[in-house]
């Protein structure tokens, strides 16, 4: 998924950030937000975070396309 990710935040870097956290070396902030499993993505919005339930499949595209949509989903995102 990391080049799925990667892409969507260069797609995307006028409209959110995209941040990767190595687990090991933040055990608090695992903690804190009750990651389960990894990956596990949150989107964040004005401090509130939000679970991204995604399933990954076989397709880059089409995880691309699938991830994206529950970001944006979790978020307002003003348009300019």
């Amino acid at each position: 998924m990391a080049p799925v990710v990667a892409e969507i935040a260069l797609e995307n870097k006028n409209t959110f950030v995209v941040v990767k956290l190595n687990s090991g070396n933040n055990p608090k902030t695992i903690q804190k937000y009750r990651f389960i499993g990894h990956p596990t993505y949150l989107a964040f919005q004005d401090g509130e975070a939000k679970r991204i339930a995604f399933k990954v499949g076989n397709n880059f595209e089409e995880n691309k396309k699938n991830l994206l949509e529950k970001i944006l989903g979790a978020i307002d995102v003003e348009e300019n």
